[in-house]
């Protein structure tokens, strides 16, 4: 049973020196998404405008304070729709946008874990006295029993604490600064909410943990508050572990959850029972991009887990299989978002905007006319029937690729493991993609280098990267493998590949999770590329495919894995 597997989901998940175990001591990897808009709504998700557009710079967001987040939000579906349409409007989002299919759909398409992000207003009243909001309760419990149901374990995230503390958008604060650092209230209101969720699910093992903070002081000249980070997590963790010492915590650093500098001491000594928790976009898909986590995750003796992430599909699936390499697993943002044109971001399911949403954003962002009452009552009770699951677009190609399933396409750069028998090309190659692992990887024939990239008349712009433009060469004794999992059907596994000598002659063994080998030879012949069919792969949860060179030099362009 593979460590990635639903079986695994079973008891309180805690940690085992840097691995994640079930309460039978199995390791498990989580794979999961996080649940983004959904408690935390964000504009560029929902049909808003684009995240990055007309801006210069990161810390420019473009997006109107009108429709930025989730209290912009619901300040203007008041002025729009009036204020007892946005009362209900509210609270038909937070049931309509997650729903029991959600979590259903998820786990069937192999997935283990949930990142449940949650606002803290929806739990403690913005009053002077402690008032819990026992209907935002009643949401959780009910998504917490869906994931029970299909055995998915749910990670808490406070993604939005009182007053703010990433200073962005996605922490649902009033502005963007991290007042949860400045604020003794806003302070011990954070500390309360964790005590609360503690006295209330201490038993409840389906909560395979509680993210803390979401990206903690990521917005401009936050770093000076890192003391404040630290001491909060000092604080916090001794009033969760009052009442519950079973669950296991993740702790993010600041600037976006990639800074290891506050990770200098054990922050639960009476349990030891937490992890670093870091964000991932876009990076380079090899292992040094770990190496700082993985040092860090050393010296304090806890897990990684990419709790928040994504890239291209065929990035996504390099990098997270290298990562589970090291037990560590991910949460892809975001699983749900607007089917919008104008807006930005990859999910595995979309929903389509209303049909007069251009109407409304055009009101929102540009100052276009007002539309009446009725009608942005009727646009927006459009938006919260089509985020039924009736109404999704299921995009399967993220699957695919995040879970390493039949139906992909791999970069033979991509590669698992590889072994150099000369370790005689670490000079690099085009990109510097991969260059500690010795492996020449040149130019595939008519790609061209990054800077010479142009755009031929009346096409489109060329696209050039270090997967898509490298090919991997393989000389006498060098190898390299491959994993598929979730093989439920036969599987055919072949490679596009051309010889660089008189004849190439390249050994392939496919072992699968139960063990079973098959080895064969491939003879190429001749500097045509072609396509070459290795293997037929039975059901299993997991293949490796292996290639070693017998005898001469082949290049390879791609590792293709047919259902």
């Amino acid at each position: 049973m593979s460590k990635y597997s639903r079986d695994r989901v079973k008891g309180f998940l805690h940690t085992d020196g840097r691995k994640m175990v079930n309460e039978d001591g199995e390791t498990v990897v989580l794979r999961g998404w996080g649940v983004g808009s959904w408690m935390n709504p964000e504009g560029f998700m929902i049909g808003g405008v684009p995240l990055f557009a007309e801006v210069g710079g990161f810390n420019d967001f473009a997006l109107p304070r009108r429709f930025e987040r989730g209290r912009t939000m619901e300040t203007t579906v008041r002025e729009l729709a009036g204020t007892a349409y946005a009362k209900e409007f509210a609270k038909k989002w937070y049931r309509n946008y997650l729903s029991e299919e959600d979590i259903r759909l998820m786990a069937e398409m192999g997935y283990n874990s949930v990142r449940l992000p949650v606002s803290a207003r929806l739990f403690l009243a913005e009053e002077p006295e402690i008032q819990w909001i026992e209907e935002g309760f009643a949401v959780l419990e009910q998504v917490l029993g869906w994931c029970e149901k299909y055995h998915v374990y749910a990670i808490l995230d406070l993604h939005g604490a009182p007053g703010g503390q990433s200073a962005l958008a996605c922490d649902d604060g009033i502005d963007n600064r991290p007042h949860m650092f400045t604020e003794p209230e806003s302070r011990e209101r954070a500390l309360l909410i964790w005590e609360e969720f503690a006295k209330r699910y201490h038993d409840r093992w389906i909560i395979g943990g509680y993210d803390l903070l979401n990206e903690p002081l990521s917005g401009p000249d936050c770093r000076k508050f890192l003391p404040e980070l630290a001491k909060f997590y000092d604080d916090v963790i001794p009033r969760i572990r009052k009442y519950d010492k079973k669950h296991m915590l993740t702790l993010e650093g600041s600037v976006f959850s990639m800074d290891m500098e506050i990770f200098d001491h054990d922050y639960d000594p009476e349990c030891h029972n937490w992890c670093i928790h870091i964000h991932y976009y876009g990076f380079s898909p090899e292992v040094r991009t770990l190496y700082r986590f993985l040092d860090t995750s050393l010296k304090n003796n806890v897990p990684i887990w990419i709790g928040e992430g994504g890239s291209d599909p065929v990035s996504n699936s390099v990098f997270y299989e290298i990562a589970g390499a090291y037990d560590i697993g991910y949460a892809v943002w975001s699983w749900k978002r607007a089917d919008d044109p104008k807006g930005d971001g990859s999910s595995a399911v979309t929903y389509p905007i209303p049909e007069k949403w251009d109407v409304m954003r055009d009101y929102i962002r540009n100052g276009g006319p007002r539309p009446s009452y009725q009608e942005s009552q009727e646009i927006l009770d459009e938006m919260l029937e089509k985020m039924k699951p009736e109404y999704y677009t299921v995009d399967q190609t993220y699957n695919h690729y995040n879970l390493r399933q039949p139906g992909i396409r791999i970069p033979a750069v991509g590669f698992d493991q590889g072994s150099s028998r000369s370790n005689g090309w670490i000079y690099g190659n085009a990109f510097g993609y991969r260059t500690e692992e010795g492996m020449k990887m040149p130019l595939r024939p008519g790609a061209l280098p990054p800077q010479h990239v142009v755009v031929p008349t009346g096409e489109p712009l060329r696209e050039s990267g270090p997967l898509k433009d490298l090919c991997l060469e393989l000389r006498e004794g060098e190898a390299v493998s491959y994993t598929i999992r979730d093989v439920k059907e036969k599987c055919q596994v072949s490679v596009t590949a051309r010889a660089m000598s008189e004849k190439a002659s390249v050994i392939v063994t496919c072992t699968s999770e139960e063990g079973k080998k098959e080895v064969s030879e491939v003879v190429l012949t001749g500097t045509e590329t072609k396509e070459y069919v290795l293997a037929d792969l039975d059901v299993s949860a997991e293949w490796v495919v292996s290639l070693e060179m017998k005898e001469g030099t082949v290049q390879l362009d791609e590792m293709i894995f047919e259902g």
